[in-house]
């Protein structure tokens, strides 16, 4: 019996509804388990550490605080992967938007693993967490600010916002940490725990450099995408298919980078989720004529992906 090879669309998409199954249904058991963490796990010496600190409470809360920060990521991971298969929907082939969303995809996951990475200590993930926190809080004032001056601040946004930005500048500060601000704006440039700091800002090019190396191109292409630089998209030519697999298979480098550190700060088994992340790789390169990837998911992880 002989099947019909599905146009490559198509198994972009069935690729896509399956990753994004898989990844829901993870990230579920991950959310829960930050809560309970297993007994070694990164999470659980986290926990433990907090529990020996002066002010357990506050502490453990920039924990949790991290933790739904990075439920919200995942969630607009979800929300660009549903993007993308819209956009796949179209009679037309969407390139530089399908790029900007993968784009944004990596850019979430790669916040994600900075802040759930299992090789850092206790104390740089607390600064990180603390940092992330504020960034949150106070990466809205720029924009405030350009509102004022044209619209005024008659609902009084800018004002609550820097006064909740105070209070958590002298909450952490009131747990030991060290809060550097710029005197001139009033923006909190980094968070220090003992030796270890972390910018408010970060330098996602350099995080792409870290959890994602080999698919580190991705990030700057897709980086032409997003700000319609003219070198990029005067230089998209060749086959649709062959474009297309170009701009998708980096989502499954950055799923494994992604699973390998929210797993492994929770304690929990990557093995299935990457073989079968490996498993559409290999139909998908294979689609337009690539020799497989190494059909082991262990070898392709150790000698490409070096997460």
């Amino acid at each position: 019996m002989r099947f019909q090879v599905p146009d490559v669309d198509l198994l972009v998409k069935r690729i896509l509804n399956q990753q994004s199954h898989d990844l829901a249904k993870l990230s579920g058991e991950v959310l829960t388990s930050f809560a309970n963490p297993l007994g070694d796990s990164p999470a659980a010496k986290d926990r433990t550490w907090a529990a020996q600190t002066e002010h357990v409470e506050l502490t453990q809360g920039a924990y949790t605080a991290a933790a739904q920060s990075v439920a919200t990521l995942l969630q607009s991971i979800e929300e660009y992967l549903q993007g993308i298969l819209a956009l796949l929907s179209s009679d037309q082939m969407l390139a530089l938007p399908t790029m900007n969303c993968v784009r944004a995809i990596h850019d979430a996951a790669l916040r994600v693993c900075s802040l759930v990475d299992p090789q850092i200590s206790s104390q740089e993930r607390l600064a990180r967490s603390a940092a992330d926190f504020l960034a949150g809080i106070q990466g809205g004032i720029p924009v405030l600010l350009t509102l004022k001056d044209a619209l005024g601040d008659s609902t009084g946004d800018l004002q609550r916002v820097r006064t909740s930005r105070e209070g958590a500048i002298a909450l952490f500060r009131s747990i030991g940490l060290t809060v550097k601000v710029n005197d001139s704006t009033g923006q909190v440039q980094n968070v220090r725990c003992e030796d270890k700091i972390s910018n408010v800002d970060l330098k996602t090019t350099d995080l792409s450099l870290k959890y994602t190396p080999d698919i580190d191109f991705s990030w700057k292409m897709n980086s032409g995408a997003t700000h319609s630089c003219r070198w990029l998209s005067n230089g998209l030519d060749g086959p649709w298919p062959v474009l297309l697999t170009s701009m998708i298979f980096p989502l499954l480098d950055i799923s494994d980078a992604l699973t390998t550190n929210l797993l492994g700060y929770v304690g929990l088994p990557t093995g299935a989720i990457h073989k079968d992340t490996h498993m559409r790789r290999c139909f998908l390169m294979g689609r337009i004529g690539v020799s497989q990837p190494y059909s082991d998911h262990v070898e392709y992880l150790r000698r490409g992906a070096r997460v």
